[in-house]
């Protein structure tokens, strides 16, 4: 067997400053609050992944081109009848904002949560629109 000097950097962590496609944003949010954001149609679509939250836990407002998407989730009340031997489940709270891609009209936009994932369709406004130019 051949005895290797031990670095932190032979261990499996990915070698960021070597690798030009690696992106650390996606590497930071590869679990909860791991976002999606693309156009389809006339629509910006938005997912986000979030799970272990009701629907009545998130608040989203858009303001100008910023969407900011936030959950809290509030602790199980302790019963003074039971007896705790491990205490895990907590609050938990989540905080995202993302600039959109173009101007939505955020009036007529539809939410839904299933299976742990916040899906958003914005209708873009009519300026964000493309349009076609008659030439004379």
């Amino acid at each position: 067997m051949a005895i290797t000097r031990w670095t932190p950097y032979n261990w499996g962590m990915p070698r960021i400053f070597e690798d030009d496609d690696f992106d650390l944003d996606s590497f930071l949010q590869t679990g909860t609050g791991a976002i999606d954001v693309y156009e389809e149609n006339d629509n910006v679509i938005v997912k986000m992944k979030a799970p272990g939250f009701e629907k009545e836990d998130f608040s989203v407002t858009v303001v100008g081109d910023n969407l900011t998407i936030k959950a809290e989730a509030k602790e199980e009340k302790e019963d003074k009848g039971k007896k705790y031997y491990k205490k895990e489940i907590r609050t938990q709270s989540i905080a995202r904002s993302v600039t959109l891609p173009s101007s939505v009209i955020s009036d007529k936009a539809s939410a839904e949560y299933k299976n742990g994932v916040l899906s958003l369709s914005l209708p873009k406004s009519e300026q964000a629109k493309p349009k076609s130019i008659s030439i004379k």
